[in-house]
């Protein structure tokens, strides 16, 4: 294992470049996601269709933009809008939006009462939740650049070799994993310098190594497991990157939002990055050990990534040997 990671860390340095440039963006999100979330005072941008120039909203809680007509339902598909309320008379209002109930009725009392103080809710997303979705799609995806090794030597045929070697293949798989867990390393000492000089980053430093862990498992089974079944390296980091994209965006990633289709909001579930978020939710709560469901789907889902694969790795080249 010692001269795999060895191995390893000397082909890195060879991308030295691509490794500084993938540090930067993925640390400034850490900063992003601190600043975002002190800059969210707005819990919904709204557009109001009213012909009545004297209607106002005043509301500290509300982003509220008025115009006489009624803009088309893909402004609230792509979340220029949470919600279009049509001004009906008497201060009665139609609310279209597709945040859910419970958004849904908070907005129905900030229109009654701009003034309305509405109490934090469980579904708020803190500064640590904030940090760690940004921090779910930029080192998900930097985890496919960290697998190289493991890409080039099942490309360019060295696994048979290996597998024919002392070396355990299990051991040899798990290098792989322990150097991709290494890429999580200087996250996470950004983490523990902004928690010392006393900025607020929501979760304990002991929190945030459990959550980097967990999402380091995720991300490196999933690597493996398609660097197995593709040939090509670039086509397997081309389609994984395209799949946590676009699946972690849907899962709340960067925005929290819930649709009223229930198709769609069921298939969301499904994703592995969605019960991730779920579980780092429980855990801003307090309330992870009540809600284990998400961590142990987390886990399953890994397990079956990592089975599949290596069960096609001994197939394919210790059972050759």
């Amino acid at each position: 294992m010692n001269n795999v990671l060895r191995n390893n860390f000397s082909r890195i340095f060879r991308r030295l470049p691509s490794v500084i440039i993938m540090l930067a963006i993925t640390l400034l999100s850490i900063f992003l996601a601190v600043y975002m979330t002190g800059a969210e005072q707005i819990r919904g941008h709204i557009a109001l269709v009213t012909d009545n120039s004297a209607v106002k909203i005043n509301s500290n809680d509300l982003s509220v933009e008025i115009m006489e007509q009624k803009p088309p339902m893909s402004q609230l598909i792509s979340q220029k809008y949470d919600a279009i309320v049509t001004d009906q008379g008497n201060g009665q209002f139609d609310i279209e939006t597709l945040r859910g109930s419970d958004f849904k009725d908070m907005l129905q009392l900030l229109l009654q009462n701009p003034q309305a103080k509405i109490p934090a809710q469980k579904s708020d997303r803190s500064v640590g939740v904030n940090i760690i979705g940004f921090l779910m799609v930029f080192l998900g995806t930097s985890v496919f650049f960290y697998f190289f090794p493991f890409a080039d030597d099942k490309e360019q045929n060295q696994l048979l070799r290996i597998a024919a070697s002392p070396l355990s293949f299990r051991r040899y798989l798990a290098a792989h994993f322990l150097f991709c867990l290494f890429s999580f390393v200087p996250s996470f000492g950004m983490l523990a310098v902004m928690k010392a000089v006393g900025w607020d980053i929501g979760f304990s430093l002991p929190q945030y190594a459990g959550l980097l862990l967990l999402l380091a498992m995720l991300g490196s089974t999933f690597a493996l497991f398609l660097n197995t079944f593709i040939k090509k390296p670039d086509n397997a980091n081309m389609f994984g990157n395209s799949i946590l994209i676009v699946t972690s965006t849907l899962a709340g990633a960067f925005y929290s939002f819930s649709k009223s289709n229930a198709f769609l909001d069921n298939l969301i579930h499904i994703l592995p990055q969605k019960q991730f978020l779920e579980f780092a939710i429980n855990l801003q709560n307090g309330e992870e050990w009540q809600h284990l469901f998400p961590l142990i789907y987390i886990i399953l889902f890994s397990a079956v990534m990592f089975g599949l694969a290596y069960r096609k790795l001994k197939h394919d080249y210790v059972e050759r040997v």
